[in-house]
Parts: structure tokens; sequence; C-alpha cells
């Protein structure tokens, strides 16, 4: 697969634990933490005159290494703070449309700011606490001739993967908005966003990325920012002509200050450690280890959100039913994980081994001995 050895020097769990909280926040990089205490000594020592250089050279270079990471052009991709921002920053632009469809348990920084804004919303639900109709999901856009689809392409809770790529075909056959918060896909799975057919893609960086906290990325297609001019601005959406500001519409509209410069500087170091492994890779190893850590569950008779034979809607995140203190157990035996509405959450990624996995079901068989009535469960 890809090289262990140098994944865990670069990317040391925390005190020893096998670490499956990456859907909260990712580890970031030896490497990463080094460029970014140049960076700052760099910028103590010389200040306006590396600031300066860095936003005319540096920027536009990791503005490139983005476009090859994420496949999209660089007139197509701001550099936000997060996912929140990017989303807030859109709906002015699409006002004009008003009515959206979101799924009832996405997460509320998706959902919440359409309703502050008073669009008309439609509501899909799950089947089975996991799976998402997509059928169902066309019949309601085409009967309510709704004009946004907004979802998150892995939903954080369960892990269910909707399939972008005919999500997307439809929007387009349909003249329906598509808007994908990809903050628990990017960077664990292999995503192009030209060949994906999404008109807009945000994301934070800070948990699959790898990349800490400040920095986003935001893709908005070239037909799509035509037809929904940003209505934002501000520094980076002017240009210096005739002796006064002008300002110009573009993709830099929702760049409207001064970058995370540190932030991006993590981030591009993050990029292009992945890209050394070959995203295809990291999703490809990352699927190994689920597969792995589904039929342990399984084996062990501990149930997982969904039914165990759906594998083509299974993400890096799995779910596994349990309470409270089942969360705490694992936590204080250096399993971090996470805890939400009755389900521990699971986050694999590429600094994960067999042997975390191996630990992970340990633990949870040593403590359903001394709590025998913790079982298989359904959701």
């Amino acid at each position: 697969m890809h090289d262990l050895e140098l994944i865990k020097r670069n990317y040391p769990q925390p005190d020893k634990s096998a670490y499956f909280n990456t859907s909260s926040t990712g580890l970031i990089s030896k490497t990463g933490v080094r460029k970014v205490a140049r960076f700052n000594k760099d910028l103590l020592r010389f200040g306006s005159k590396y600031a300066e250089a860095f936003y005319l050279e540096g920027i536009p270079k990791i503005r490139k290494t983005i476009s090859r990471f994420i496949d999209a052009s660089v007139d197509e991709i701001a550099l936000v703070p997060n996912f929140s921002y990017g989303l807030n920053a859109v709906l002015p632009s699409i006002a004009r449309l008003r009515s959206v469809l979101l799924y009832r348990e996405d997460y509320p920084s998706l959902t919440i700011p359409f309703e502050l804004n008073d669009f008309e919303i439609y509501w899909i639900e799950n089947k089975d606490g996991f799976f998402i109709d997509l059928n169902e999901l066309k019949q309601t856009v085409s009967q309510h001739k709704i004009d946004i689809i907004a979802i998150s392409h892995i939903q954080y809770l369960t892990g269910f993967t909707i399939d972008i790529e005919e999500l997307a075909s439809f929007c387009n056959l349909n003249d329906v908005l598509l808007i994908v918060d990809g903050t628990q896909s990017l960077g664990a799975m292999d995503y192009s966003f030209n060949k994906s057919g999404v008109h807009i893609f945000i994301a934070s960086n800070y948990k699959w990325m790898n990349s800490g906290f400040g920095t986003g990325i935001m893709c908005i297609d070239k037909s799509t920012l035509n037809k929904f001019t940003p209505k934002i601005g501000g520094y980076n959406s002017l240009k210096y002509l005739d002796q006064s500001w002008k300002y110009i519409s573009s993709i830099h509209s929702y760049e409207p200050g001064h970058h995370n410069m540190a932030g991006l500087v993590m981030l591009e170091d993050a990029i292009e450690f992945k890209l050394r492994l070959g995203l295809g890779n990291i999703a490809d190893y990352n699927r190994h280890l689920l597969n792995i850590v589904t039929d342990k569950l399984n084996e062990i008779n501990v149930g997982t959100s969904g039914s165990s034979a759906d594998n083509d809607h299974r993400s890096n995140i799995i779910g596994i039913p349990g309470d409270k203190s089942l969360a705490t157990y694992l936590q204080d035996n250096n399993v971090v994980v996470k805890w939400r509405n009755g389900i521990i959450r699971v986050g694999i990624h590429f600094y994960n081994t067999e042997s975390d996995i191996m630990r992970l079901v340990r633990h949870l068989e040593s403590y359903r001995r001394t709590n025998p009535e913790y079982g298989k469960s359904s959701y």
C-alpha cells in the first residue's frame, strides 16, 4: 500500500493511542509543524517584506497545488477560512433561488444558514438511521420543483456516502443547483471536482485533510460563478487601476480579507504528503481497514450503522451503538472515539493500522464482559 513507517513518523498518534477521531479533528504532521514554525520565524525577522513576498509568490503556488489536488482550475478555487464561512458567503448570491432540499440529520452548519435566510425548505429523511434513498430525493425535487440541493458528501454521524456523481448528473439535467459539504470526505477519498459535476463544493480542512484549523477550500464551477455573481468583496477582489481601487468580480471575491498564511503553509504540506502517497492509495487503504473493522464487529456481534451488506454507501466513518459509558471506557483505554446521540463514532484514516482496530475490538469485548447487556443492536 503506502509507507506506514513514513506515515507513523510524520503523523504520530497522541499518547500512544488508537486515534479514531479524525471525523472531529485530524492529526497534523511533524513536517507541517516545522514549516509553519519556519514561516513564523521568517515573518518575525522580515515582517512586511516577507508577508508581501509570500502573498505574491507563495499563495499562487499553494493555489496551484490545491488545483492539482482537487482537479479544479485555479479560477474556480476560493481559499476560505472554513465551510461555514463559504456557505454563508454564497447564500446572498443565490438568494433569487428560494427552495432547497436538505437532509434532516445533516450537520447543522449546513442546514441552519438556509433556515436563517428564509429559504423554503423541504426535508428528506433516512430509511433506517443510515440510508438516504436517492430515488426518493429525486422524486421530491421533481414534485416540488426545488431549486437547490445542499447535502454532505459523507454524513458526519453514520458515515453514509451519497453517490455524488449520480446526484450531480440529475441536478445538471434538471437545472438544480447542487451544493456539497465535503468536510467529511476531502482528504480521505479520491475526489475530482471537475469530474463530479458538482456546482459548489466546500470543505473545511481540519479533519481528513489533516491541515489544522483556519483554512477551507471552496470550488465553484465557472458557469455557476457567472450565473450567480458574488455579493461579497474586499481586498482580494480589488485591483489598483488608474490610481484607484476597482472592484472586479471573480472567485477571489469570496476571499475578501488577507489569508491565514500559516494555515495555508500547513495545508500545502498536507496536500503534498497525500499526493506523494496517492489519493487512490489512501482511499484503498482506508477501505481495507473499514472492511476489517466491520468484519470484526460482526464477529463479536456488535452492530454498525446501516446494513452489514451495504458497503457501497459506507465511508471512512462508522457508527457503533453504545451509550456514553462505553465511549468513556474506550477513551480511558486510549481508544479515541466520539460519542454522539447514542452512537460511538469511529473514523478510520491512513495513519490507523490493523493493530488499532484490534485494540478497539478487544476493548469492546472487554466492556461487554462486565456489561453483558451490550450487544448487537439495529438502527
